[in-house]
C-alpha cells in the first residue's frame, strides 16, 4: 500500500481533520499559544494530564498530533519489514479520527500532520506561531527519547519550552513507587519483586476531562488530509471473532459494557497459562489492550472500572491457580496491568540494552540467525506445528493473537528455529494491534529470550532432536480443547480426525524414543519458567514423558490427505506428548475419533504413568511429587548404585521374587562425563548363571546402543515380545565413549505391572578393569 502525504484542497467538516493550509495567513497572525502534543500512545481526552496542564493555562491550545511517516510507512532495522501493517494503520486512523470528534464536540480541533522529523515540524511551528509550551507524555524507550529530546532542543530555540509529565502512562505513578525506577540498581530485577512493592502504593484518582480553552484562530488552516496518510480502509475479515473500532468513544463504551454484562468475573488473565476450560487466557481475557496501547483508555480507569463494580456487585473469586493467584477477579486484573507497569518501567531501567540481541540480562552464548526462508515460514503460519501456524495467521489477518499464542510463537522461533528475536518482535510490532515498545519488546527479551542459566545448560547439554518448546504441542490441548480455534485458521486440517488435526505428523511418523519432559531448573525443555515449578499441581495430566519420533516411516493415508502437500511438514522434529485423558481437566474436550492403534503413547487413566529418575548433579535437581498430586508415583523397577564403577566392564543383575515375571518396556542410563559412559548395553533375561567368564558366549536377548544420557531423560525401547515375563535381568556393559573407565550413576528399568522401587531388590553388581 502506498503512504504518501498530500495536502488537501479543502477544509472538511467539523471534526475531521481535514484542512487546506495557508502560510501568508498564518504568518500575518501571530499569536502566543500552548500546544498539547498528542503521540499515537495517548489519542484521548480522559485521564489526560498533559490536557490539563495546558487547558490549565490562559493562552488559546493548539491539539496537534503528528504521524511520523518512520513509524507508519518505514522499515525495520533488522528484517527489514514494514514497520506498520496496514490494519494496525486502520485502527491508528480510526482514533485520531474519534479524538478529532471529540475535541470538535467541546469546540476544540485536532491538527494532523504526517512528518518525517517532529523536531523540525515544532520548529517550523514555533516560526509560524509564538508557542510557549508544548505539554506531552514523557517517554520511556530510546526512539522515543531520541525524538523527545531532538524536540526540546528545537524548542529551546525558539524560546519555547517541552513539559512532560508521567501521568496516567501506568496504573501507578512513576513518583508514588517508593524507588527510581529509572535507576537499574532500584528498579526490582523480575516481575514478582516489583508487583510485592508497587501492589499496595497508591493509585491517583482518575482526572476528568476538564473545560476546554479554544484553539487559536489560525488551528484550523494547520493539517492535511487522512485519508491520504493511512491509506484506504482494510476489509473485515471473516474468520475474526472480536473486532476493534479505535478511538476513546468505542473503549469507553466497550469498557462499560464489559462490566454491566457481567464479564469482569469470567477473567482469568492473559498470562495466566494454567487456567483451562472456556474462559481459558485464549478465550477469556478483557480485549482492551488495543486501546489501552493506542491510549484510547488510561489503565487507570479500567482498575476504577473495576473496583467499582465490585463495590456495587460484590467480589467474585478468581478461579486462576499458582503462586500470587488468589483474590478476586478484579485484583487479578489489576496484577495483570502491574505487569504492563513492570515492562514500562523497566524500559527506563533497561534502556538501549532492550533492543541489542543479548537484551537486558546480556545473554550470550546462543546461536542467532537471519534465514529469510524461515522467518518468512514462520510469519506465514507455515511451520507444520498447528498452535503456532494458527496464531500467526490470526495474527496476520486481524492483527491481535492472545498472550499464550505469543509466547508459544516467539520461544519457537528463539529457541527451536533460532532465528534473531529481534526479527520476531519486529514482526510484532508490524501487526499486532496493541503493541507499544514497552510491552511487545520486553516479552520477548524478558519472558522468551533464554536467561543465562538457561543458555549454559542448554550449551552443556543440547537439545537438537526433537523441538523443546514443548508448550506447542501440550497447550493446546487444555487452551484449544475443541480444536475451533485451531481449525478457523487450518481449514486444511479440517478433514482429518481431531487428533491427528492436532499433530499431523502422526500421518507418516513412528514413536522412537521415550524421553522424560518433566521440566525442573533450568532444564533446557518448556520456555514457561512457571511450569518449572507449578508442574504438579497444574500439569497432574501430563504423566511426564514424550515420544521422540521418526519421520516418513510410516504413513497412514486419511482422505487423502499428504503431509508436506496439504500441509508443512514440521520444521523441527516434533513430540508426542503422553497425555491422561481421564486427568484432563475440562469439562468439553474433544481427542479425536482416529482408532487407538493409529495413536500411540496417548495414555488414558489406566495406561502407565512413568517415574521420575534422579538427574545428574549439575545439570538440575529432579522435583519428586508434590503432597497431594492428584496421581500417584508410576511403575519403575529401580536399580540405583555404582556411584563410581571403575573397569571397562561392568555387570549388574537385578532379580526379581521367583513366583512372578513382569514386562520392561525400556532402559534408561545416566553415566559418567568425558567419554566414561556406556555405549552399549547388552541385556540377557531370566539367567541367573551368567557372569563375566560366560556372558561373552550367550547370545543376548537385546543389544542397545546408548548415547551419552547425564540426566536419565532418554528411555530406549525394548522388544516387547521378548521382555513381557522378567524375573530377572543381566545387563552387560562391555564398552565405554572412550574414556579410560567406565563410569555408571544409575540404571533404571521400566515396566508395568509391579509396585514402584526406587531402591534396589535383590541385586548382584560386579565390575572388572
Amino acid at each position: 500500500m502506498v503512504r504518501r502525504w498530500v495536502k488537501a484542497g479543502d477544509r472538511g467538516s467539523a471534526g475531521k481533520a481535514v484542512t487546506s493550509e495557508s502560510s501568508e495567513s498564518i504568518s500575518s497572525r501571530r499569536s502566543r499559544v500552548n500546544v498539547v502534543w498528542h503521540k499515537w500512545s495517548d489519542l484521548r481526552l480522559l485521564d489526560h494530564e498533559p490536557l490539563w496542564r495546558a487547558h490549565a493555562q490562559p493562552e488559546p491550545v493548539l491539539h496537534v498530533h503528528l504521524v511520523e511517516l518512520p513509524l507508519l510507512s518505514g522499515a525495520s532495522r533488522v528484517a527489514r519489514i514494514a514497520r506498520c501493517s496496514p490494519r494496525r494503520a486502520q485502527f491508528w486512523r480510526q482514533a485520531v479520527e474519534d479524538l478529532a470528534g471529540r475535541l470538535a464536540e467541546r469546540n476544540q480541533h485536532l491538527v494532523v500532520k504526517a512528518v518525517q522529523d517532529p523536531a523540525e515540524y515544532f520548529s517550523e511551528l514555533c516560526e509560524r506561531l509564538a508557542v510557549a509550551k508544548v505539554f506531552a507524555h514523557r517517554e520511556f524507550c530510546d526512539e522515543e527519547l531520541q525524538t523527545e529530546a531532538a524536540v526540546r532542543a528545537a524548542l529551546a530555540r525558539h524560546g519555547a519550552e517541552l513539559e512532560t509529565c508521567w501521568g496516567a502512562l501506568t496504573v501507578h505513578h512513576i513518583d508514588d513507587l517508593g524507588f527510581d525506577a529509572s535507576d537499574r540498581k532500584q528498579m526490582p530485577l523480575y516481575k514478582g519483586e516489583f508487583q510485592k512493592a508497587a501492589k499496595w502504593r497508591p493509585i491517583r484518582e482518575v482526572l476528568p476531562i476538564p473545560p476546554l480553552r479554544p484553539p487559536p484562530a489560525v488551528a484550523a488552516e494547520l493539517g492535511a488530509s487522512l485519508e491520504e496518510t493511512f491509506g484506504a480502509e482494510v476489509p473485515e475479515e471473516e474468520r475474526q471473532t472480536f473486532r476493534w473500532q479505535g478511538g476513546e468513544s468505542a473503549a469507553l463504551d466497550y469498557l462499560r459494557n464489559y462490566m454491566e454484562s457481567g464479564q469482569l468475573p469470567r477473567y482469568r488473565g492473559a498470562t495466566e497459562s494454567f487456567a483451562h476450560g472456556d474462559d481459558n487466557p485464549v478465550n477469556g481475557g478483557t480485549r482492551l489492550s488495543p486501546w489501552l496501547a493506542f491510549g484510547c483508555l488510561s489503565a487507570r480507569v479500567v482498575v476504577k472500572e473495576a473496583r467499582e463494580w465490585e463495590r456495587r456487585h460484590g467480589k467474585s473469586s478468581s478461579t486462576a491457580k499458582g503462586v500470587g493467584k488468589t483474590g478476586s477477579t478484579g485484583a487479578r486484573l489489576h496484577t495483570e496491568l502491574l505487569f504492563r507497569d513492570f515492562l514500562r518501567f523497566s524500559a527506563l531501567a533497561w534502556g538501549t540494552s532492550l533492543f541489542k540481541i543479548g537484551g537486558p540480562f546480556d545473554v550470550k552464548g546462543l546461536t542467532w540467525r537471519r534465514d529469510k526462508e524461515l522467518f518468512e515460514k514462520w510469519r506465514q503460519g507455515q511451520t507444520g506445528f498447528p498452535f503456532v501456524d494458527a496464531g500467526m495467521r490470526e495474527l496476520a489477518a486481524t492483527g491481535y493473537i492472545s498472550h499464550l499464542h505469543r509466547q508459544c510463537c516467539a520461544s519457537f522461533l528463539i529457541r527451536d528455529l533460532q532465528l534473531d528475536w529481534r526479527m520476531g518482535a519486529e514482526h510484532f510490532e508490524a501487526c499486532l494491534l496493541d503493541h507499544t515498545p514497552d510491552a511487545n519488546w520486553g516479552n520477548w527479551a524478558y519472558r522468551c529470550l533464554q536467561r543465562p542459566c538457561l543458555v549454559q545448560t542448554r550449551a552443556q547439554y543440547p537439545v537438537n532432536e526433537h523441538v523443546t518448546t514443548v508448550e506447542v504441542v501440550a497447550w493446546p490441548v487444555v487452551h484449544d480443547a475443541q480444536l475451533e480455534h485451531t481449525l478457523r485458521w487450518l481449514p486444511e486440517l479440517a478433514g482429518l480426525p481431531k487428533d491427528l488435526a492436532r499433530e499431523p505428523w502422526r500421518t507418516e511418523a513412528r514413536p522412537d524414543k521415550r524421553i522424560k519432559i518433566k521440566p525442573y531448573k533450568d532444564s533446557p525443555l518448556w520456555f514457561c519458567a512457571a511450569n518449572r515449578t507449578n508442574w504438579d499441581y497444574e500439569y497432574f495430566w501430563l504423566p511426564g514423558h514424550a515420544w521422540t519420533l521418526k519421520l516418513g516411516e510410516s504413513e497412514h493415508h486419511v482422505g487423502g490427505f499428504r503431509l508436506g502437500v496439504d500441509y508443512p511438514r514440521p520444521l523441527v522434529p516434533p513430540l508426542n506428548v503422553e497425555i491422561d485423558l481421564d486427568a484432563l481437566p475440562l469439562k468439553r474436550f474433544v481427542w479425536g475419533d482416529t482408532t487407538p492403534e493409529l495413536r500411540p503413547h496417548i495414555w488414558g487413566g489406566s495406561a502407565p504413568r512413568a517415574a521420575e529418575a534422579p538427574q545428574e548433579k549439575g545439570y538440575g535437581k529432579s522435583r519428586g511429587k508434590g503432597k497431594g498430586s492428584p496421581h500417584g508415583e508410576g511403575q519403575q523397577l529401580g536399580l540405583r548404585g555404582l556411584a563410581a564403577v571403575l573397569g571397562n566392564a561392568v555387570e549388574s543383575r537385578e532379580k526379581q521374587p521367583a513366583d512372578r515375571g513382569d514386562p520392561i518396556t525400556s532402559i534408561s542410563v545416566i553415566g559418567g562425563d568425558g567419554g566414561s559412559a556406556p555405549s552399549k548395553v547388552k541385556l540377557y533375561i531370566n539367567r541367573d548363571d551368567l557372569d563375566f567368564t560366560t556372558v561373552g558366549d550367550v547370545e543376548s536377548t537385546q543389544d542397545v546402543d546408548l548415547v551419552e544420557d547425564f540426566h536419565g531423560a532418554i528411555q530406549f525401547p525394548l522388544r516387547a515380545a521378548k521382555f513381557l515375563s522378567v524375573t530377572s535381568v543381566c545387563l552387560y556393559f562391555p564398552q565405554s565413549f572412550g574414556g579410560e573407565r567406565t563410569r555408571i550413576h544409575w540404571i533404571g528399568l521400566w515396566g508395568v505391572g509391579t509396585d514402584h522401587k526406587r531402591q534396589a531388590v535383590m541385586t548382584v553388581y560386579e565390575a572388572r578393569r
